[in-house]
């Protein structure tokens, strides 16, 4: 399934996993693609819980993390999983304060609870859990 990336001058297609049924909440099964801010907005006070990992095409760090994070979203699918790329969408980067890529910021509802830089996969899968038993 393909939709349009909403908000963005070039209207970029956006690929979409299957939709997935978690309780009461609705959710693609892989990583979303947030193209502007109001997306980023959306998905964060759209879900119960979500991360969302700021990143950029050009960064070494990040390209290492990218599989770690869809591995990530496949199993954990209580939790929402956006990614937001820096140079696309500096906009939430600035909001979020966002100085050092990679960065992960996780939500409860729309409220950041956890905030770190860098390619660490420890951490980052402890957030995850830690995020899941809130």
């Amino acid at each position: 399934m393909w939709a349009l990336a909403a908000g963005t001058a070039s209207r970029r297609m956006v690929a979409r996993s299957p939709l997935v049924v978690v309780g009461a909440n609705c959710r693609f099964m892989s990583v979303i693609n947030l193209g502007d801010e109001e997306a980023v907005e959306k998905f964060t006070s759209g879900n119960s819980k979500s991360v969302l990992y700021f990143t950029a095409s050009w960064c070494g760090p990040c390209r290492m993390m990218a599989p770690v994070y869809e591995t990530m979203s496949k199993e954990h699918p209580s939790i929402a999983f956006g990614k937001v790329d820096v140079d696309d969408n500096n906009e939430a980067a600035a909001e979020f304060d966002v100085s050092a890529i990679p960065t992960f910021v996780l939500f409860d509802g729309d409220k950041p609870v956890k905030k770190f830089a860098g390619a660490d996969q420890a951490q980052l899968q402890s957030s995850i859990k830690d995020l899941e038993g809130r």
